[in-house]
């Protein structure tokens, strides 16, 4: 079978639902992807056995219809899928969810739920990393031979950001490493969250990572949005 997944955005979301696909192909299914095009290259070499295919936010309008559903939908007529799952719990203006799991499930809940994949799914992400890529960035913050423990700070989200001021004493006995624009990959920062004693982040791709790999140490996560758009996070953090 060849099962097509509608969610265009963001790497958060794509992380999130990327058990989902995982899901299909450890039952032996194809799965077809559409997703932003600025993304294309990172996810496909993250999760090599999934078909992402590039939706170009400049022809569409990148808060559109066509955008979200319509170039999506078409891609996967397209490429001619059996089944099609679309993980929106809500989207402005169109009735493309199941209304009863929306309005009783978190956001994360319902992609799984819609999908009929067990959430605890969601907890055994696989990511195909780039040790070279990994290792290039490591030394570009002159991390491979430090001694001393790591805070990692992650600030700003895709519509939200937060100056994080850590405790002096944080400051005087740790590497500090705020993640920034030193590559084009997300990916590329899970060797230095692997390394990471602590990290405090926002609500964000980075956040998913740690939460659904367990990686970062002890996890302290600014929150930004209400219960239902919030992931669930399980494994140990803090809430700020």
């Amino acid at each position: 079978m060849k099962v097509g997944l509608i969610q265009t955005r963001g790497l958060g979301d794509i992380v999130i639902a990327a058990p989902i696909a995982q899901h299909h192909l450890d039952a032996g299914h194809e799965v077809v992807w559409p997703v932003d095009a600025r993304f294309v290259a990172a996810v496909q070499a993250a999760f090599p056995g999934v078909r992402f295919v590039p939706v170009d936010a400049a022809a569409t309008g990148e808060a559109s219809l066509d955008y979200f559903v319509k170039a999506p939908l078409a891609a996967l007529e397209r490429a001619g899928v059996d089944a099609t799952f679309c993980l929106y719990a809500y989207l402005s203006g169109l009735d493309v969810v199941d209304r009863k799991l929306a309005a009783a499930l978190k956001f994360d809940e319902y992609k799984y739920a819609v999908c009929g994949v067990p959430f605890a799914r969601k907890w055994n992400l696989r990511i195909a990393r780039d040790a070279a890529r990994e290792r290039a960035l490591l030394e570009r913050l002159d991390l491979v031979r430090e001694t001393r423990p790591i805070a990692l700070v992650h600030e700003q989200g895709s519509d939200f950001r937060v100056d994080i001021a850590l405790p002096a004493d944080v400051e005087a006995s740790h590497r500090v490493v705020r993640i920034g624009a030193l590559t084009d990959n997300p990916f590329d920062w899970l060797g230095v969250l692997e390394r990471a004693a602590m990290f405090v982040c926002v609500d964000s791709v980075f956040a998913n990572l740690a939460e659904q790999l367990d990686l970062g140490g002890r996890r302290f996560l600014y929150l930004r949005s209400p219960m239902a758009a919030t992931p669930v996070f399980r494994n140990g953090w803090q809430f700020r």
